[in-house]
C-alpha cells in the first residue's frame, strides 16, 4: 500500500476550474461514499477549501493511482477528458506525507504561514473519521502533520506577524494601546479591508465597534449588540468615546478634516487613528494634536515588507522540522509490517512458556507457592531477555525500508499466518 495526494490548489490551476472541483458538504459526502464502496482506496481524506480541492488517500496498486484519481475527478465532476492535464498534483510516498506536512505548516498557502489553513486540515480530518474514511495509516499522518504544525508555529511565531493591511493596521492599534478587549473603535467605510478588520478586532475581543458607512445596507448582516451602525454624517459624534479609528473609504478627499476634529476631541485621552485608504481619509494634521497617534498606509507597508522578510526567514527552519517529520512518520510507517509479527512473536512465546511452566508445576505439586512465584518469574524474565535483540533487529529492518521482506522471513522462519499482517 501507498499513501498519495492528488488534487487541484491555487498554484497549478484557474479559479474557474477550481470552482469546478469544489466540494460542497453534499458532494463531500457523495465522494467518501464513492471512495469507500471503491476496494482500489483503502483510507481517505478531502481537503477542501476556496484554493484546494485535494484527496489524500493510501491506495493498494500505486502504478495505476494517479489515472484512477484523474478518472475519478472527471467522472465526479463532469469534467472534460483532458480538462485537468496539466492543472493538478500528484505525489506519493514520500513527497505525498511531505506535500501534507507543507500544506498544514502553511508554506502552500496564498499567505505563506497564515493560520487558517490549520484549522481547515483538522476540520478535513474530523469529517474523514465521521465518515469512516480513516485508518490507521491516515490517522497517524493527519495528527503528525496537525502537532508538527502546532509546534513550528509556536516556535517560529510566523502567524503572529501579519502581512494583509487591515491585519496590520489592528495589529498596530493593539501596540499603541496595548490591550483590546475593553477597547471602543470606529471603523469609517465599509469594503473588503474594513471587513477584514471588523474581523480581527472580534478576535481580539474589542468591546464596542461602530461602523460608519453611507449605506446600512451593505453592514446589516454583520450588526449585533457588539457592532452598531453609525451613520457618515455622525462619524465625529463617537470621537471622544472610542480608543482608535480605522479610516478606509473610497472619498477622493479627507473625511476626517483638522477643523471638525478640533472642535469635537476634548483631548482628555489618547486615540489611535490608523488611516488605510488612498487617497488619504484623515488629515495629516491631525496627528499633531494632543495624545493622537496617526499611521497611514505607507507606515503600515513598511510593517508588511518587515513582516513578509521574517515569513521568510522562518521558512527553513520549517522545512528543516517538517523533513524531520517526513523521516519520523516514515520509519512508523516502514515498520508497519514489522509490528504485527512482533506482537505474534510475543503471543507465540507467552503461550508455549505458559504452557510448559504448566507441565512442570503438574509434575512439581508439592511445591510451595513462593517457589511457583520465582520458577515463573525467572522463566518469563528469560524468554523476554532472549527475544530482545531480535525484536529491536526487526525494528531497525522496518526503519531500514525491509519491513515486508523481514516480515516474510518471520512468518517462514517461524510458520507464522501471514493474516497477523491484517
Amino acid at each position: 500500500m501507498e499513501i498519495i495526494t492528488f488534487g487541484i490548489n491555487h498554484q497549478n490551476s484557474s479559479i474557474e476550474l477550481r470552482e469546478k472541483v469544489a466540494f460542497t458538504s453534499t458532494k463531500k459526502s457523495a465522494a467518501y461514499r464513492l471512495l469507500k464502496e471503491d476496494t482500489f482506496v483503502k483510507e481517505g481524506v478531502i481537503l477542501a477549501t476556496c484554493n484546494r480541492s485535494e484527496i489524500t488517500a493510501v491506495v493498494e496498486d500505486i502504478t495505476v493511482a494517479e489515472q484512477w484519481f484523474k478518472d475519478f475527478y472527471n467522472k465526479f465532476f463532469n469534467l472534460q477528458k483532458d480538462e485537468l492535464e496539466g492543472y493538478y498534483a500528484f505525489n506519493k510516498g514520500e513527497d505525498a506525507i511531505r506535500h501534507l506536512f507543507h500544506v498544514c505548516c502553511g508554506l502552500n498557502s496564498l499567505v505563506i504561514g497564515e493560520d487558517q489553513i490549520l484549522g481547515q486540515v483538522k476540520e478535513a480530518y474530523h469529517d474523514a473519521l465521521e465518515e469512516r474514511a480513516t485508518g490507521k495509516i491516515l490517522n497517524r499522518l493527519f495528527l503528525d502533520a496537525v502537532t508538527l504544525a502546532k509546534e513550528v508555529k509556536a516556535e517560529t511565531r510566523i502567524s503572529e506577524n501579519p502581512l494583509s493591511i487591515s491585519s496590520i493596521a489592528v495589529k498596530q492599534i493593539e501596540r499603541i494601546l496595548l490591550e483590546l478587549n475593553n477597547k471602543k473603535v470606529l471603523i469609517i467605510g465599509f469594503g473588503k479591508m474594513s471587513r477584514i478588520a471588523v474581523e480581527n478586532l472580534i478576535d481580539k475581543g474589542v468591546e464596542q465597534i461602530y461602523i460608519c458607512n453611507r449605506s446600512e445596507d451593505k453592514v446589516q448582516d454583520i450588526l449585533n449588540d457588539k457592532i452598531v451602525f453609525l451613520p457618515y454624517n455622525q462619524k465625529y459624534r463617537v470621537i471622544n468615546e472610542v480608543d482608535a479609528v480605522i479610516s478606509a473609504t473610497g472619498a477622493p478627499h479627507f473625511i476626517l478634516e483638522k477643523t471638525e476634529f478640533d472642535s469635537t476631541y476634548t483631548q482628555n485621552k489618547p486615540i489611535c487613528l490608523v488611516d488605510i485608504a488612498l487617497p488619504r481619509d484623515i488629515d495629516p494634521a491631525i496627528g499633531e494634536v494632543g495624545e493622537i497617534s496617526l499611521f497611514h498606509i505607507d507606515d503600515l507597508k513598511e510593517i508588511a515588507r518587515d513582516n513578509l522578510a521574517y515569513r521568510l526567514n522562518c521558512i527553513d527552519r520549517i522545512k528543516e522540522c517538517i523533513e524531520a517529520g517526513v523521516e519520523k512518520y516514515e520509519m512508523w510507517y516502514q515498520c508497519l509490517p514489522i509490528y504485527p509479527r512482533i506482537e505474534a512473536i510475543k503471543d507465540y512465546s507467552e503461550s508455549l512458556t505458559d504452557q510448559e511452566l504448566k507441565r512442570l508445576f503438574n509434575k512439581l505439586a508439592h511445591m510451595e507457592e513462593k517457589d511457583r512465584q520465582t520458577i515463573e518469574l525467572v522463566v518469563k524474565s528469560l524468554v523476554k531477555k532472549m527475544w530482545k535483540k531480535p525484536i529491536l533487529q526487526l525494528k531497525d529492518a522496518g526503519n531500514q525500508g525491509k519491513g515486508e521482506e523481514f516480515a516474510s522471513f518471520v512468518d517462514a522462519f517461524l510458520g507464522l499466518d501471514a493474516s497477523c499482517s491484517k
